[in-house]
């Protein structure tokens, strides 16, 4: 059985599609059915359920999916290593993010990475924040980035951005012309904020209680869009990252307004695997996220 299978296979689970698993390998729809079948016949096994309508994998299928994502880790680290024998960054490198750090952080760095190293192909996964440590841990994802980062006995953390945080509101609310406010304003008001479990919730909730003010938490979600979206419609008050919003408040979907007196941070790390030794694409992207 060719090697190349694994990578199809792989693709088709992720994809839940035989289509865009076709697509992602330039090779036709067919070509994807022929080599599942090929894959079943090898393992005589059967390894996704046709008795559903929606794609689902046999507890089989489960066991060689996982098993087939380390073949092919495997094979990429082998990959990097001959090249890096002869100087060369190539490679695939895979990276996990937090939905609002990979949308409005991390795009610049793989601008600028691929600039400088275009051989190199790219793959950012958007992730929740414990799915990110949980692929770095598992060694689907090199490097990970979340906001708030956390260390723990199977990774490492480096933070390498501090990221002014803003009030945001809809332009029908009573606060939509002020430039500035003071913390203690937001007493009584309702926020819409992330998921309770979420880091990003936390700190926000933190910062509030230290300043001994009270919200009422009208609406949550679990990614930054469909904060933006409420607030917009002026469901509440939230508050984010400027990034997330300047565009927005640019084209008057949504007003940003600065905190009187102090300046609230959100910070953001980059998270590796501890103990591991990490490729030269992967060293170099993180010193480019590091040091720019």
């Amino acid at each position: 059985m060719h090697f190349e299978y694994f990578k199809i296979f792989s693709d088709l689970v992720q994809k839940k599609s035989f289509s865009e698993a076709a697509k992602a390998n330039g090779i036709t729809q067919s070509a994807v059915s022929q080599q599942l079948r090929t894959i079943e016949k090898h393992f005589n096994a059967q390894l996704v359920d046709r008795s559903q309508k929606q794609f689902r994998l046999t507890q089989e299928g489960e066991k060689i999916y996982k098993d087939s994502q380390e073949i092919l880790r495997l094979y990429d680290k082998l990959k990097q290593e001959i090249n890096e024998l002869g100087s060369m960054v190539s490679g695939t490198l895979t990276l996990a993010s937090t939905y609002s750090v990979g949308i409005h952080t991390i795009p610049i760095y793989i601008k600028s990475f691929i600039e400088s190293y275009p051989t190199v192909n790219i793959r950012l996964n958007y992730l929740s924040s414990t799915q990110v440590y949980d692929a770095v841990i598992n060694n689907t994802a090199d490097v990970g980035f979340v906001a708030y980062p956390q260390t723990n006995k199977l990774v490492e953390v480096e933070t390498f951005m501090q990221e002014e945080l803003v009030l945001v509101c809809g332009s029908e609310h009573k606060f939509a012309r002020r430039k500035t406010i003071q913390i203690k304003e937001l007493e009584g008001q309702d926020l819409i904020s992330f998921e309770s479990a979420t880091p990003s919730h936390k700190s926000v909730m933190a910062l509030l209680k230290e300043a001994a003010v009270s919200v009422k938490i009208a609406r949550q979600f679990d990614n930054i869009e469909m904060i933006k979206h409420a607030v917009e419609i002026n469901s509440g008050l939230a508050i984010l990252p400027i990034s997330s919003v300047r565009d927005a408040a640019e084209k008057n979907l949504l007003k940003l307004i600065q905190f009187k007196n102090t300046a609230y941070k959100r910070s953001i790390g980059v998270v590796t695997r501890k103990g591991k030794i990490l490729p030269v694409s992967v060293r170099k992207f993180i010193d480019l996220v590091v040091q720019k």
